[in-house]
């Protein structure tokens, strides 16, 4: 027998083996730790990517969820983006403005006249067609002054644009000031306006008005109570773009 074939070999694995096995342990361990990051952003996750839903036809359900709510890259929604009826806000700053509002309307006796509502647009001061104006008419009543003074007491606080904004029943109406309801709601808008701009010096730069008939009513039932509560003017207190993030901080109520 020659030397090489007596040579015996050394029981186990080599030394090279054991390194290569804490480097794989390692390996996997590193990969099991990114895997388990991963699934803890996965909310964050897709919170980013449904941030595309207004150009890929996606919204939100709740925080976090998304869904698909059409198949085709163009849809035509009949539901309007912002509605006439109250759209309350998820930013707990927009429910303190709220807040602050309806205060400072009952320190001036004033919620028996004065519905405090909120839309994503701002504040809005609703205010029933028969506190400031007589039935078919455009001039202001002699009781009108309280809601003015609120009005020119709240608009003194805030840093944005007031847009009075006139609306009638579905009822129609025909004369020779006012052939139809688009005269009248927009005649009383502007009724308003002079009143504000004139007698209590409101700054007109900050001021705009819109008249829209019956064509954006809060109740569309058939009744007494409905148009009643559909005849109104509304002081919408416009959010404005430099307080999107913090519209409390338009106000200085305290």
């Amino acid at each position: 027998m020659d030397e090489e074939s007596s040579c015996e070999c050394e029981e186990g694995a080599p030394a090279w083996m054991a390194t290569f096995s804490d480097l794989c342990t390692l390996l996997l361990t590193f990969f099991v730790l990114l895997l388990s990051f991963a699934n803890m952003d996965v909310k964050q996750f897709r919170v980013a990517l449904g941030s595309v839903k207004d150009a890929l036809g996606v919204t939100f359900k709740v925080d976090g969820e998304f869904e698909g709510m059409t198949t085709s890259v163009v849809e035509v929604s009949e539901k309007p983006s912002v509605g006439p009826s109250e759209s309350e806000g998820t930013s707990p700053t927009k429910g303190r403005v709220k807040a602050k509002v309806m205060r400072f309307v009952r320190q001036q006796n004033a919620e028996h006249l004065i519905q405090v509502a909120e839309t994503e647009r701002g504040v809005v001061l609703r205010v029933t067609d028969t506190v400031l104006f007589d039935t078919g008419s455009d001039r202001l009543r002699d009781d009108s002054s309280k809601v003015m003074e609120v009005v020119v007491g709240l608009f003194s606080k805030f840093k944005g644009a007031l847009s009075i904004e006139g609306h009638t029943d579905d009822r129609p109406i025909s004369s020779k000031r006012f052939p139809s309801n688009w005269e009248l709601s927009t005649a009383r808008s502007i009724a308003v306006l002079r009143e504000l701009v004139d007698h209590h010096h409101v700054a007109a730069s900050r001021l705009k008005v819109a008249g829209y008939a019956d064509k954006q009513p809060l109740d569309r039932a058939n009744t007494p109570q409905a148009r009643s509560k559909n005849r109104r003017v509304e002081f919408i207190f416009e959010n404005p773009p430099q307080f999107q993030n913090d519209p409390a901080a338009a106000y200085t109520l305290p």
